[in-house]
């Protein structure tokens, strides 16, 4: 299994660059199958968020932890999201809000720490000298080990962690954000809070070599669908169905997939764990065996770079 490295002052991880999420799985006996295979063939990595399932899953992965060695497992969980019952919309983003969620993600998992805690939204309203003060001790009280900021910009991670670097506080060390083959817009997605990788955000992780989670990876199963003739939900058409360029991808995707013997959906995720200049590992959730299958088949695709610049028609 693939790996990237996070680290910071006080820890370090080795994460799967295949991370497996459960977001939607409403059959447990499959995400237990799933998981199950993931970890016994080396991936170590489960991503959840205090939001997903109506506030239930991280109970679910609390369960499933019961049965497994913790130290073998990175949880990954996200706190901080904006309420969005609220209008106009509550941030989330302040001392007490983050330490009622970790507190809340810590009983739920069963756990005494957090391997990665993302924070799940920004909020540009508030100052990045309120905000890593109380990461920095939710890391040095043992309760987290790694920080990451999910949806907020290069920029706002960088001035986060020059504060950070300045006052002798704990970086972020990874950035969650929506990236996959397709294109999209935060305004087309129908959430002006998702920061979406462009051309311009890639430059800075490039530069810094920054490691990414991306998440939507898959780009909701845009590219497989369209492969197999199969009409895509009205919910991946907002996302994806409207530019031109995706179907052009799509067909690029189909022919190197015939190349390299692989189905589509290997190679869409391997489009992003190939990345030699960004680190960058893939979060996904499944349904079906198939979209599992694929994932697998992912992690033992390596795509060159002429591959992944033939795949974006660069």
């Amino acid at each position: 299994m693939q790996m990237i490295t996070l680290s910071n002052p006080q820890h370090q991880i080795h994460m799967s660059k295949l991370v497996v999420g459960h977001a939607g799985c409403k059959d447990l006996s499959f995400l237990h199958s799933y998981l199950d295979t993931y970890l016994d063939i080396g991936g170590n990595c489960i991503d959840t968020a205090r939001l997903y399932d109506d506030g239930i899953a991280e109970r679910i992965v609390g369960d499933y932890m019961k049965t497994k060695q913790r130290d073998k497992v990175v949880i990954v969980t996200k706190c901080a999201h904006f309420d969005p019952n609220f209008y106009p919309i509550r941030h989330r983003v302040s001392e007490a809000d983050i330490r009622f969620d970790i507190e809340t993600s810590l009983r739920e998992l069963g756990t005494d720490y957090i391997d990665v805690l993302f924070l799940h939204r920004d909020d540009i309203r508030r100052p990045v000298e309120a905000i890593m003060p109380v990461l920095h001790q939710l890391v040095t009280d043992g309760k987290v080990r790694i920080l990451g900021a999910s949806n907020w910009t290069a920029g706002r991670i960088q001035a986060a962690n020059a504060f950070a670097a300045e006052h002798g506080l704990t970086p972020f060390s990874v950035s969650q954000v929506h990236h996959s083959l397709a294109l999209t817009t935060a305004a087309q997605s129908g959430d002006l809070s998702h920061v979406i990788m462009d051309d311009i955000e890639y430059s800075w992780y490039k530069d810094e070599a920054f490691p990414v989670m991306a998440w939507s990876s898959t780009g909701k199963g845009f590219f497989s669908k369209q492969a197999a003739g199969v009409p895509v939900t009205r919910s991946v058409q907002r996302y994806y169905g409207w530019l031109e360029e995706n179907f052009r991808r799509v067909e690029r995707a189909k022919a190197l997939a015939a190349k390299r013997n692989a189905t589509v959906g290997a190679v869409v995720l391997s489009y992003l764990m190939s990345d030699e200049a960004v680190p960058t590992a893939a979060a996904a959730a499944f349904s079906k065996q198939q979209q599992f299958d694929e994932a697998l088949e992912a992690t033992r695709l390596h795509l060159t770079e002429e591959e992944r610049q033939f795949l974006a028609g660069r």
